[in-house]
């Protein structure tokens, strides 16, 4: 692996600990390019007993858990560890940036909270157990607007809206500029100009290097353009030019 960073280190930590003592262990909440860096130095080092969970499929920003040997498959680690605060403003419509901040402004550190879904006048904040009582107690004001604050279940947080749009389209080989053009519809000379002004990156990371090779679930992400992530191939065509697919992110 490439130079062992505070990350990872951190993630050895829980690693060990969860093996000497046998019990769950766990990360604060990540953000995707922090769990792709776990994912991959786990998959790396065959470290098969680690799980993400953000309070509900899909959440972008999630925990990592080391599960230990008596651990049952059916169990959610994150029972005890996660919970939501439900906030409903009372006169308008905040903005994320303005409950985040809020929240923040009671000396809530980042990595305490996760993903915060708003629907019309109302937030549903995913936390950590421990701060969950802060909040409820002390949050009255988001910006200008009161708010009334109370707990609920993980499975009374919605599901996220998310409108996703499947593009197929050839290639010659799984270079960088090539997918990055055909995703997102824009030519291949024009994605190279994106990439060298590090407005491409590749699984969260920046990445400058045309020919950086994209493979099967990996995700992208284009300044101005939004995000996809690669589905895989779906065979050759008689000219040799692969067959792929891509979900990109409308």
């Amino acid at each position: 692996m490439a130079q062992e960073t505070e990350l990872i280190r951190r993630a050895k930590d829980l690693l060990q600990r969860c093996e000497q003592s046998q019990t769950v262990t766990h990360s604060s909440f990540l953000t995707p390019a922090e769990q792709y860096e776990i994912q991959h130095w786990a998959d790396w080092s065959g470290a098969d007993n680690l799980q993400f969970r953000g309070g509900f499929p899909g959440a972008e920003r999630q925990l990592a858990f080391f599960l230990p040997d008596w651990f049952q498959e059916d169990d959610d680690p994150a029972e005890d560890i996660l919970t939501c605060v439900k906030i409903t403003a009372g006169f308008g419509t905040p903005g994320h940036r303005d409950y985040l901040g809020s929240i923040l402004g009671l000396g809530i550190k980042r990595e305490w909270v996760g993903d915060i879904l708003i629907k019309e006048n109302v937030a549903y904040v995913l936390c950590l157990r421990p701060i969950h009582d802060t909040i409820l107690s002390d949050l009255t004001h988001v910006s200008r607007y009161g708010v009334r604050c109370e707990a609920v279940p993980l499975s009374a947080v919605p599901a996220p809206e998310r409108s996703v749009r499947k593009v197929s389209f050839t290639v010659q080989s799984s270079r960088l500029d090539a997918i990055v053009g055909s995703v997102f519809g824009i030519s291949r000379s024009h994605a190279a100009r994106l990439i060298a002004g590090g407005a491409v990156s590749l699984n969260y990371a920046e990445c400058l290097k045309n020919d950086a090779t994209v493979k099967e679930g990996d995700v992208l992400s284009v300044r101005g353009y939004g995000k996809a992530k690669l589905l895989g191939s779906t065979g050759k065509s008689r000219k040799g030019r692969t067959f792929l697919e891509a979900e990109r992110y409308v």
